[in-house]
């Protein structure tokens, strides 16, 4: 079972088909176009900082749209004096999601003594951290995807903790809109389940609201039947955090059963494109400033929103609407804790600025504090607020004041 910013996917079948609905699943990247040429070049007679960046960019299953992001930023570094002027490289290594091919690109940067590795998305990367870990080498990302990594210690996500989409919409039902029960809507499997008995059920317990779960077949779900089995609890919102397509089809079935109450759809936002008029109304969570809502951004996110923007426009357009986001974010706040370190940039060094990591601003995003202690569960969790967002005409409106932490939830 894997996670991405919320959504629940059954391997790597159902990543795909959930990036391919969001349209961020196309060919892979080319390099970037005359537009992103460089203001301040990095001192070229200095190193470069050789960053192993690990993405699974290649064979039947690909995500580009991660690996853009991140090389967008990269490029956007290079054009701004690098990192204390020293200019930022890439040691890539594309994989094609198997643990094999993890544990090959492990190796390659362990050879290749790379200070700290980077990661995209690679599914079977869980693989990968105890040869990096054993090397010294500390892995950093947005969004951890597996266990062994989000409870690793010498591993670091800048995105919130998986376990907030499962929690904090449920804190905004109770203290932003007033709501006495929710209905959670989700797959039958272990995983599933685990997360209702672990995260979201404590969560809502601890609020005071009257919460029931509904599950449907993964593999052969009758959206129609589980829509209307969740309806007919009386519930005052439901709630879901699921794949983009299953996203799409849940708020699709509540708006053909015409559901008046609240519908909270985890961080998907496919469903805005899939049927705008359907879409207005609909609350979703994300871990950073969107793009789409400006109003009530604080001045320095609205700049790096300006940044993000003009940077993937001028690299890959295709996908400034998507999950790059994340890894440009990512390799900004990666950039940010290098300039901390003074003196060589190695394995040690860097190991040491990411575990100080103490209230660093997170680009387009919130407070990172990487000491551990963000998420019960997730170790390597540097942060847990969620902004959930309102749809309005086609575009993402920012429902809550900034981020909503609910970690005080489920300890």
């Amino acid at each position: 079972m894997l996670r991405i910013r919320g959504l629940v996917t059954s391997g790597a079948t159902g990543v795909v088909a959930a990036l391919a609905l969001a349209g961020t699943l196309m060919s892979v990247v080319g390099p970037p176009t005359a537009a992103a040429s460089a203001k301040k070049k990095p001192d070229s007679s200095r190193a470069p900082i050789t960053v192993g960046f690990l993405n699974e960019q290649q064979g039947a299953v690909a995500f580009p749209t991660f690996g853009a992001g991140a090389q967008a930023a990269r490029v956007y570094l290079d054009g701004h004096g690098g990192v204390d002027g020293r200019p930022l490289k890439f040691l890539d290594c594309y994989t094609d999601g198997s643990t094999a091919a993890a544990v090959a690109c492990a190796n390659r940067f362990v050879a290749a003594h790379v200070p700290v590795v980077l990661e995209g998305i690679s599914i079977g990367s869980d693989a990968a951290v105890p040869i990096l870990a054993g090397a010294g080498i500390p892995l950093v990302g947005h969004t951890a995807f597996g266990n062994v990594q989000s409870n690793s210690p010498d591993a670091f996500f800048f995105g919130a903790a998986t376990g907030a989409y499962d929690v904090v919409p449920l804190e905004v039902m109770k203290r932003d809109l007033h709501l006495s029960s929710v209905t959670y809507m989700a797959a039958t499997n272990a995983q599933d389940r685990g997360f209702v008995a672990d995260d979201s059920q404590p969560a809502a317990r601890a609020l005071g609201l009257k919460y029931q779960a509904i599950y449907y077949n993964g593999t052969s779900p009758n959206f129609q039947s589980t829509v209307g089995s969740a309806i007919a609890t009386g519930a005052k919102a439901l709630f879901f955090t699921a794949p983009e397509p299953t996203c799409t089809s849940l708020v699709a079935a509540a708006r053909t059963l015409s559901y008046k109450g609240a519908v909270f759809a985890g961080s998907c936002s496919a469903f805005i494109k899939a049927d705008g008029a359907q879409a207005n109304g609909v609350f979703t969570a994300s871990d950073l400033y969107v793009p789409d809502d400006k109003k009530g951004v604080p001045a320095v996110a609205k700049k790096q929103l300006a940044t993000y923007e003009k940077a993937m426009n001028s690299y890959a357009p295709q996908y400034t609407n998507g999950f790059a986001q994340d890894t440009f974010s990512s390799t900004m706040d990666l950039a940010t804790a290098l300039r901390t370190i003074h003196g060589a940039v190695d394995r040690a060094s860097v190991l040491k600025a990411l575990r100080h990591i103490d209230g660093q601003k997170s680009f387009m995003g919130q407070r990172l504090d990487c000491n551990g202690k963000q998420w019960p569960g997730e170790r390597a969790a540097c942060a847990s607020g969620l902004i959930e967002y309102h749809v309005h005409d086609g575009k993402r409106v920012m429902y809550t004041k900034g981020f909503v932490h609910g970690e005080q939830l489920v300890k």
